[in-house]
């Protein structure tokens, strides 16, 4: 189940992910100490004392009461008060016994002010001035049975308003980077364009290759080779970098095929996509990339893992440019002789130097992205478990009305120089949409402001819905 009127990531962001920046006195931004993924924007500190809001009496209010409650404590909360407040699609995200170090995480932040409140009673907003005087805000979202199903906190974007798709692209562009954005909805099984902005550029994908892993593994299902209550093992051969949570487990744990998935999309677990391609095959993926309309396939050939693509960008210094020089032929001979250790990645440089103008990456235009969702829905149709749809649907990556779009499926992705968003979303009258954006730089700190970018793109949900 999810909250009523506001769909929400399901995790509770770490401190190394939200930590703000305050402002100088000028107004500009001073220094911050955000990881690279995730530099927020801050607004400016309020010259006078905020007044404290009131929260009302619902379940949005009480629980969003309790959250604040609890990081004024010097501790908790146990597992066993976890595991009464937090619904079992949170807990399967955070477990209750990790929640306390999440909220520990957060409090070195505190302590929090809240100065407004809005909501109903299912889904809360809540604005707040931390001890540094940084801005943020708590969204909370509440499942039926009154637990909270959604929990997120991120710093207070100070983003422009769009009331347009050509602002979005403008608000877009000011980051620097290269863009693309493409938006369409179904009108009677013939996809319609909504709005398009260099939408047949391939572009690097980050993390949103993950679809086609997940298409060739729905595929595999549908054909009786996999099922999805199969187990896959973590071992030191697939054994990837974060993000996720797989490369931590010991080796020999194991997972089921929908476990792995789910993780794959919903955290972007790198180990878990890794032995999902392991399972399929290199050349079932590849073969999900044609069947799923990518317009030009060799683009995604040889299909790099995760792990292949950390060693061969951040390892010996002159595989770059090996692969930049090479067909696929040869580039596939490169996999071969690649460093086996994952550790002789040079973990720091990931983050700060882009790989994606040497080819190493994964790449697809913003109409090639719209088709895979398109035919991940039409696969999952076919398969009576819906497990596809509902593994898709546990993080909706922003904050999404879901009065406006009862169903959202979403997978978005992020390197050194790349940050990208793609859903399928239906309307309250089951209808399709799409919407994908692509930003790309050789410059990572064009585009490093994600809440920022993540502000001006929320806001498209708006002109989707305002394009029936």
């Amino acid at each position: 189940m999810h909250p009523r009127t506001r769909r929400l990531p399901v995790m509770l962001l770490s401190a190394a992910v939200v930590a703000g920046c305050s402002t100088d006195d000028d107004g500009d931004a001073g220094p911050t100490d955000a990881s690279p993924t995730s530099s927020p924007t801050t607004q400016a500190a309020p010259s006078e004392p905020e007044p404290v809001a009131e929260f009302p009496n619902t379940p949005a209010g009480q629980q969003s009461r309790w959250v604040l409650d609890q990081l004024d404590e010097e501790s908790g909360p146990d597992a066993d008060e976890a595991a009464e407040r937090f619904s079992d699609l949170f807990l399967d995200e955070v477990p209750a016994e990790e929640v306390a170090a999440t909220f520990d995480s957060l409090r070195t932040l505190g302590p929090f002010t809240p100065v407004s409140y809005s909501g109903e009673s299912h889904q809360a907003v809540v604005d707040l001035i931390a001890a540094d005087d940084t801005c943020y805000q708590l969204s909370v979202g509440i499942d039926d049975d009154e637990t909270i199903g959604g929990l997120y906190m991120q710093p207070t974007a100070d983003a422009p308003d769009v009331a347009s798709w050509d602002e979005l692209d403008a608000a877009l562009a000011e980051t620097g980077a290269e863009i693309a954005v493409y938006a369409a909805r179904d009108d009677d099984g013939a996809w319609m364009p909504v709005h398009e902005s260099s939408a047949d550029a391939s572009r690097p994908l980050g993390s949103m290759f993950k679809l086609y892993v997940l298409g060739a593994v729905q595929r595999a299902v549908l054909d009786g080779e996999v099922s999805w209550d199969d187990e896959v093992t973590v071992t030191s051969e697939l054994r990837s970098l974060p993000s996720g949570e797989l490369q931590d487990a010991a080796d020999g744990t194991a997972v089921t095929v929908a476990e792995a998935a789910e993780k794959m999309i919903s955290i972007s677990d790198n180990t878990a996509t890794d032995m999902l391609i392991d399972l399929v095959g290199r050349e079932a993926v590849e073969a999900a990339v044609t069947q799923m309309g990518h317009h030009e396939p060799s683009q995604l050939q040889p299909f790099l893992t995760t792990s292949e693509f950390f060693r061969l960008g951040w390892t010996e210094p002159e595989l770059p440019d090996m692969w930049a020089d090479s067909n696929v032929e040869q580039r596939r001979s490169l996999l071969e002789d690649l460093p086996p250790d994952i550790s002789a990645v040079d973990v720091a440089a990931v983050g700060t130097e882009p790989r994606w103008p040497s080819g190493i990456e994964w790449f697809a235009s913003a109409e090639d992205i719209a088709a895979a969702h398109r035919s991940l829905q039409q696969l999952a149709a076919q398969d009576e478990t819906q497990t596809l749809r509902d593994l898709m649907s546990v993080n909706s990556g922003l904050a999404v009305d879901a009065d406006d779009w009862p169903y959202i499926a979403f997978k978005g992705g992020s390197s050194a120089g790349v940050l990208a968003y793609s859903w399928y979303l239906e309307d309250a009258d089951g209808t399709g949409h799409v919407l994908v954006v692509q930003l790309s730089s050789e410059d990572p700190d064009m585009i490093a402001d994600q809440a920022h970018v993540g502000a001006v793109v929320q806001q498209a949900f708006d002109l989707l819905a305002g394009s029936q």
